[in-house]
């Protein structure tokens, strides 16, 4: 009514992950969500509950695009593999693979500190072509937003840092959505997962 509708469905899909079933916070939901434009099938969805994440999940795929539409990823591989685990004790983990990666051999010993590094090439081309971190993590249903905190990391510039991303959970499917204002447009990426089970293996 005050023609705030977007806060509204915020609100409503609070209360109902508290008030499940809730008739008021139902109808205003739905109402809401036709002022937004989001069409029938966004009231119908239940809210997502932090228990609805636990569990692994396969990486689909990555979709990247600009104003323009449809982009090749600048920093993630076309058809990579991946990996994203989510613990009920608020640990997580995530690891993406690209499709073709350089063939290096175990090396019987690692470089320690600042030793010299054999191979730079195959090796920087080993960790570009390789994605992963762990830590710990948060869900905020109000806003259905799923917040990675970096303990650890590939990429070391990484360590303490915290993403948020917007999800969406339709079924056994996870999609986290990131949007990236430019000086040209908006670029979104968009990572899809799929649950893992008995029948599915992972990844």
């Amino acid at each position: 009514a005050a023609g705030r509708p977007a806060e509204a469905v915020a609100a409503f899909r609070k209360t109902l992950v508290e008030c499940p079933n809730r008739r008021l916070a139902s109808e205003g939901l739905r109402a809401a969500v036709a002022k937004l434009g989001m069409g029938a099938g966004a009231s119908a969805a239940p809210p997502i509950s932090r228990e609805n994440l636990i569990g692994s999940w396969r990486l689909l795929r990555i979709e990247y695009g600009g104003p323009n539409g449809a982009l090749d990823d600048p920093f993630y591989h076309a058809d990579s593999t991946g990996l994203l685990t989510y613990e009920a004790s608020g640990t997580m983990s995530v690891q993406i693979a690209g499709k073709l990666r350089p063939t290096l051999s175990i090396a019987p010993t690692r470089p320690q500190n600042s030793a010299p590094i054999a191979d730079d090439r195959a090796k920087a081309a080993a960790i570009d072509s390789y994605y992963a971190y762990f830590g710990s993590w948060d869900f905020d249903p109000s806003r259905s937003t799923v917040t990675h905190h970096i303990s650890a990391a590939l990429i070391p510039a990484e360590i303490g840092m915290s993403y948020e991303q917007d999800i969406r959970l339709e079924g056994n499917l996870l999609t986290f959505t990131n949007r990236q204002q430019a000086a040209d447009g908006l670029y979104v990426r968009t990572k899809i997962w799929q649950r893992c089970d008995d029948s599915q293996r992972c990844p």
